[in-house]
């Protein structure tokens, strides 16, 4: 269940840009033959549902319907209660209640000319309900694709920037005042969720990794708006590695200009990573902000994969220890066409 503050604020984002986003995915749905786009949510796989309407699902899921043309229709289980705060809160106007997502989407194709239904990010959707689906809807095509709002989303809008400024400043000091010496994991944990909650964050995923010599990296992952930040910290000298690690993450931020490789990057970490102790597995990994709350894993790491200008992601270095211990260092940064700027982590 989703925590924190959700609001709709167009000083924040203009309703001109809400209106531009669903325009650019209607016109990607008609450059590939679809005629209804059908995106699904849950409290884990809500970002594309946010990012289009603003929406916010604390709980339970639901499947937003987009036409060619036309205003976004979200169907729910949810109560009319709840749909009500719905409407206060997003850019969405016709909302559809039911039991189940089949006879949802039925009524809301009813009356429709039959064609072609796209399951936007199809491995996102549960198996279940895309066969529901299939057979709610005879005489439509349904097709499955993948993440065509999630495209959208990987470099953001001048006024998404600004939020991700917003929540890389909240989550640097958040972080530097969970490791101070002395912390406990416990106490590590309270620091960062009454902070970042306190501050408007609305989910978050700390993480704790240890080794043998005695050092913690401690990391937190977390969504502020629909935008996502993530960093990594190690506490403790070990046996001297951590500062080779540290030096890894530098060059390898240092390395993410426009027009880079994730490749690059792993290149540009190589002197740091030599000197970690013998056995040492290491990667250096980019995760777009986009994919953050999947930890990376709809976007496969391939270093063929060319960084754009304006984008924003997590740089990760991440260590598997022979004797099994492990180690991570993050922070985020924005690519320029110079030098990246830091989000998180001390140079910000």
């Amino acid at each position: 269940m989703k925590r924190g503050l959700h609001v709709l604020d167009p000083a924040e984002i203009p309703d001109r840009e809400w209106h531009e986003r669903v325009s650019t995915l209607q016109r990607a749905m008609a450059a590939k033959g679809i005629d209804v786009a059908l995106v699904y949510a849950d409290v884990s796989r809500s970002d594309d549902l946010a990012y289009l309407t603003n929406l916010c699902l604390y709980w339970n899921e639901g499947v937003l319907a987009i036409p060619a043309e036309g205003p976004v229709t979200f169907l729910t289980k949810l109560s009319l209660r709840v749909q009500n705060w719905m409407k206060a809160s997003s850019t969405v106007t016709e909302f559809s209640g039911g039991k189940n997502f089949a006879d949802l989407i039925a009524k809301y194709l009813r009356g429709k000319k039959n064609g072609t239904v796209g399951l936007v990010d199809a491995a996102l959707w549960p198996a279940d309900v895309a066969d529901e689906i299939v057979t709610a809807v005879p005489g439509w095509e349904v097709r499955r694709f993948g993440g065509l709002v999630r495209e959208q989303r990987l470099v953001p809008s001048p006024a998404e920037t600004e939020l991700l400024r917003a929540a890389g400043r909240i989550l640097d000091d958040a972080a530097a005042k969970a490791t101070v010496e002395g912390n406990t994991a416990g106490s590590r944990v309270e620091t960062v969720e009454r902070a970042l909650r306190g501050d408007g964050f609305l989910d978050l995923y700390p993480t704790s990794l240890s080794t043998s010599d005695g050092v913690t990296s401690f990391g937190v992952t977390g969504q502020y708006r629909m935008n996502w930040v993530h960093s990594s910290r190690v506490l403790g000298d070990g046996d001297g590695w951590p500062g080779a690690l540290e030096e890894a993450l530098a060059k390898a931020i240092a390395a993410a200009e426009a027009g880079a490789t994730v490749g690059a990057l792993n290149e540009a970490a190589v002197p740091g990573l030599a000197k970690l102790p013998d056995g040492a597995k290491a990667e250096v990994r980019w995760v777009n902000q986009a994919d953050l709350s999947t930890g990376g894993e709809f976007r496969a790491q391939d270093p063929a994969t060319v960084l754009a200008d304006g984008e924003v992601g997590a740089v990760s270095v991440e260590v598997a220890f022979a004797d099994g211990g492990h180690a991570a260092v993050a922070e985020t940064v924005r690519v320029t066409e110079g030098e990246p700027e830091h989000l998180t982590g001390a140079h910000r």
